[in-house]
């Protein structure tokens, strides 16, 4: 089968694979749609997490399967699947306390599970659900992505007559934005830099910092009071650290979804004052089911998001768009 395979950083090859087989309770998928993480351009560039190499990448894909090992019910040939990368052990101290987002010997696909950026991957069959024909493929692959725009939304805990400001544009805020619209009576404000991409938010207000620049007065009007009651920061810049902190009303949430790597400045004495919350929001705690009603909820329209499609020839293209014309897309899927 063909693959990309990440043998280093910055290099990636297009190479011939033996097909997988599925262990016990797994399923070998044959892939049709995987869609470029943020994440997957950042192990190509710099490997930031130290992924063992080299390795399939990818991690959000949608497909059909073509095995299915006697142990793994529920599942026949040809279903149409979404495939979450989180496989949890079970049996560490996170898993038993309840906590398998967060488990301390995870699998996943493109660290130390072979990734979804090739013809055929495996996945354990409690990490997969089935799809309905409604649901395009390129738009099941979203799955994950919705899963953990679901967790940080929550994190927020945002609630009738509560504001929310979400920085970060890309996918995942656009996600957080549509899943936070649908909440009754919370005032949604996104802020981003490109015009582009705020065109695909529904139903909130949003603010381009780097065309129409605001301060933190006047993102606090935006907030209809006197700030926000939770930030979600959605993009990996830690110069915004400083506004997010300062927007948020007292007893206000910020939640860290983007990875920012390396020191980051907050002003402690402002969280103190204020009696701030700073959370984390990563993977997501049970929410696979959801994501899959959203999916086929065609209000919703994830699929929407999806501005390029490539065939897997065309990866090196693909993912020069992905990471560098983000004025001109959104998410970029390789398909099979």
């Amino acid at each position: 089968m063909k693959a990309l395979r990440l043998r280093e950083p910055g290099i990636v090859e297009l190479c011939e694979l033996p097909f997988p087989t599925p262990g016990p309770g797994w399923l070998l998928i044959r892939t049709r749609a995987t869609t470029i993480c943020t994440s997957d351009i950042a192990d190509i560039r710099s490997n930031p997490f130290g992924i063992p190499l080299p390795v399939v990448i990818g991690h959000e894909a949608a497909g059909t399967v073509a095995a299915v090992e006697t142990s793994a019910a529920g599942f026949r040939i040809d279903d149409r699947v979404a495939a979450h990368p989180v496989h949890s052990c079970g049996d560490c101290p996170e898993c038993r306390r309840g906590l398998a987002h967060l488990c301390s010997r995870m699998g996943h696909f493109g660290i130390d599970l072979q990734g979804t950026f090739s013809e055929y991957f495996l996945v354990r069959a409690d990490r997969a659900r089935k799809i309905p024909d409604s649901v395009d493929f390129t738009a099941a692959a979203l799955a994950e992505p919705i899963c953990v725009s679901l967790e940080a939304v929550r994190r927020a805990r945002v609630t009738s007559g509560d504001s929310l400001l979400i920085i970060g544009d890309g996918p995942f805020g656009l996600l957080m934005a549509r899943i936070a619209a649908r909440h009754d009576g919370v005032r949604v404000v996104l802020a981003g830099r490109h015009d582009f991409r705020l065109g695909f938010a529904r139903g909130v207000t949003t603010v381009n910092l780097r065309t129409a620049p605001r301060t933190d007065q006047e993102l606090k009007e935006l907030s209809g009071a006197d700030g926000f009651d939770a930030v979600i920061l959605a993009v990996g810049d830690p110069r915004v650290l400083p506004t997010a902190v300062d927007v948020l009303r007292a007893r206000g949430r910020l939640v860290i979804f983007a990875p920012i790597h390396g020191r980051s400045e907050v002003d402690l004495a402002t969280v103190l004052a204020k009696e701030l919350e700073i959370l984390g929001a990563v993977n997501d705690e049970d929410l696979f089911n959801e994501a899959i009603s959203l999916l086929a909820d065609p209000t919703f329209n994830a699929g929407e998001l999806i501005t390029h499609r490539f065939g897997i020839d065309g990866y090196q293209e693909a993912l020069v768009v992905a990471e560098n014309r983000h004025g001109e897309s959104v998410k970029v899927a390789i398909t099979f």
